[in-house]
């Protein structure tokens, strides 16, 4: 990639906020019981048998951001490209996930109006989601250490209301709500593994803050594994005071699963900090998305696979003001036009499909591209990267599946329009070869 012109102004603290908050979104307080439908009080126990895939997954990064490549935002897109020389392949498999994220982005943002007009009895969740999405916006035009500043904060609130969840409610677990632990049998259970993963969607975000933190080629890959495990147990810790405190029929019925699981112990006090806690986990989430994702176009705009403009930085805070401003109007047009639905739809498959094509670039990386395999700061042996990227591979292409097939539509429409967007790249960049080659002529 080219040298480009983002600050390093985030320190590892910054880090692990992108990276903890991103990933606790609302889900975990809001939706932990609707997976007891399916698969009883097992819940927590999925999030402990996902652990081992995640991993899988994380290694590949974990390797990368250890390379010369973790100086720099891009991700899986950088990762996968580099080892096949190709900046198609790189791309295609991370323009679906930038098309996922960016429902995702606008389903956040709706969901927190919606639950801040709640709190604030008042009638315009819209208009709240708008104004909370423009805000954080601003945010991050100042200069991303603003960013990196807000994110810490809120994600501290966030972990503070987690704890005052957690660790009272430790105490009022009925061990008789775990039983039987599988009411719905084995197949239950794992129906709900796919849409578990989900919840651990946004470890690696942190990929795209590689030209922004500082010595990220050290700190990123630490920041990254132990950022990934605290959240396993968090999710874990969670789950289990809810499953223990409410039977899984109550839970699976709630709109606000924690909410009602705090009711049971803690007072009024404590619940405002809890609904506290939920509003952090919006925040967070979004605040971390409309950075995370600016920097996928930055990243596809510096390598001219698509129009360059889109790299363009503000030359006083060093921010990507382009990138940030085109997705905040994609977000709010899917927003006022009630289009998310069309880009959500493919969030799931989007992400498997993402991390497929990573763990495969891990597989191959020491195999076709040694000198960048050397260059790792953290380098397993050959056969564990073979091992661990062919489990991660199984693995999310037996979730993926199904849920592929049932979106190929979407999926063949995006295809196109980022194959679009790719060769538009590709031919202003061979313009500007040829122009550069005549003026030196001339």
């Amino acid at each position: 990639m080219k040298n480009n012109m983002l600050k390093r102004n985030l320190s590892s603290w910054h880090g692990y906020a992108l990276m903890i908050g991103g990933m606790i979104g609302s889900g975990i307080f809001v939706v932990t019981g609707q997976a007891g439908a399916q698969a009883g009080p097992s819940v927590p126990l999925g999030y402990i048998v996902l652990l081992p895939v995640l991993l899988s997954s994380a290694l590949a990064y974990l390797v990368f951001l250890s390379t010369p490549l973790g100086n720099s935002p891009g991700g899986a897109y950088a990762h996968i490209s580099r080892t096949f020389n190709n900046n198609f392949v790189g791309f295609i498999f991370m323009w679906f996930q930038f098309i996922a994220l960016l429902g995702v982005m606008a389903v956040i943002a709706i969901s927190f109006g919606d639950y801040l007009a709640q709190m604030l009895q008042v009638n315009n969740p819209l208009l709240l989601a708008s104004i909370l999405l423009i805000f954080f916006y601003f945010i991050n035009i100042v200069d991303v250490k603003w960013f990196g500043k807000l994110q810490l904060w809120m994600t501290i609130i966030l972990l503070f209301s987690i704890a005052i969840l957690v660790i009272p409610g430790l105490f009022f677990i009925d061990h008789s709500n775990y039983q039987p632990l599988m009411p719905y049998g084995l197949d239950g259970f794992m129906a709900i593994l796919p849409s578990l993963f989900f919840a651990y969607f946004g470890f690696e975000q942190l990929a795209q803050a590689g030209g922004e933190l500082k010595d990220s080629q050290k700190t990123m890959p630490k920041t990254m594994f132990r950022g990934t495990v605290i959240t396993m147990v968090l999710y874990v810790l969670i789950s289990y005071v809810a499953f223990g405190v409410l039977p899984h029929e109550q839970l699976a019925s709630s709109t606000s699963a924690m909410l009602d699981v705090s009711k049971v112990y803690l007072p009024s006090i404590g619940i405002w900090v809890v609904n506290i806690g939920i509003l952090m986990a919006f925040a967070t989430t979004l605040n971390s998305l409309i950075m995370v994702v600016s920097r996928i176009i930055y990243s596809f705009a510096e390598d001219g696979v698509i129009p360059s403009q889109l790299s363009k930085v503000h030359p006083k805070y060093g921010t990507p003001i382009i990138a940030l401003s085109l997705n905040t109007i994609i977000v709010l047009i899917f927003l006022w036009t009630h289009t998310m639905d069309f880009a959500l739809s493919i969030a799931l498959q989007g992400m498997f499909l993402m991390y497929i094509g990573h763990s495969i670039s891990m597989i191959a990386l020491p195999f076709i591209r040694p000198s960048l395999y050397e260059s790792a700061l953290f380098k397993p042996s050959k056969i564990l990267l073979v091992i661990c990227g062919l489990f991660s591979v199984t693995v999310l292409l037996i979730f993926s599946f199904k849920m592929i097939l049932s979106v190929w539509s979407t999926i063949l429409i995006w295809s196109i329009v980022g194959i679009g967007l790719f060769g538009l790249g590709k031919m202003q960049s061979k313009f500007k070869v040829v122009s550069s080659k005549l003026n030196r002529t001339v």
